[in-house]
């Protein structure tokens, strides 16, 4: 996993919920690999509904634009 200090700058902040339905936010960012990383600050869970995800795919969409 990576730390605090080796994210790339592709990178998207989504806005979510936890278990108890409180408003949480998360890092969604592409690695120098492509692949897809999650990141919820330590001890938080994150959940999305189905508009949650769409906004999720439309940030990944636009983040893969810069990986090249």
């Amino acid at each position: 996993m990576q730390t605090g200090t080796d994210v790339p700058p592709q990178r998207e902040i989504i806005g979510c919920t936890d278990a108890l339905g409180r408003r949480r936010a998360f890092e969604v960012y592409l690695n120098e690999k492509g692949r897809i990383c999650f990141r919820t600050p330590p001890g938080e869970s994150a959940q999305l509904d189905a508009f949650q995800l769409d906004e999720l795919i439309s940030h990944l969409t636009e983040l893969r634009r810069y990986m090249q």
